[in-house]
């Protein structure tokens, strides 16, 4: 699972769920794979996600210290080799192992070889 999409999901489908975002993310394995840079895609990709949530999952991988702490006004403004760095975090680590969990009920939703699991049984929706 790339950490670019660990950005846009939640738990809201639980019952007693009212936002449901972000999950929390522990990693037991990633893996780095070489995606090509592409500046404006990158770009799109920042205007997109919700930053806070990005720094817990660069966090959870040990990457935090690769982009700002705090939001960049303006994206398109910034470097390449600075771009690059984002687009590191979101498109070339893959989480292989580990857990997303909800921050209200802390229903644990496994992830097995890169795919989540977000499936629960019908009593606990």
């Amino acid at each position: 699972m790339k950490l670019f999409v660990h950005n846009f999901m939640s738990s809201r489908f639980l019952k007693n769920v009212t936002v449901g975002y972000p999950l929390e993310l522990t990693v037991k394995q990633f893996e780095e794979k070489d995606i090509e840079f592409d500046r404006e895609n990158t770009i799109v990709m920042l205007d997109k996600v919700q930053y806070e949530a990005l720094l817990v999952a660069a966090a959870a991988v040990n990457q935090a210290d690769r982009i700002p702490s705090e939001q960049p006004a303006k994206y398109d403004e910034l470097s390449d080799d600075q771009l690059k760095q984002f687009h590191h975090i979101l498109m070339n680590i893959d989480v292989v192992d580990g857990e997303l969990i909800c921050p209200e009920t802390k229903t644990v939703f496994p992830i097995r070889d890169g795919i989540p699991n977000m499936l629960k049984v019908d009593a606990e929706k």
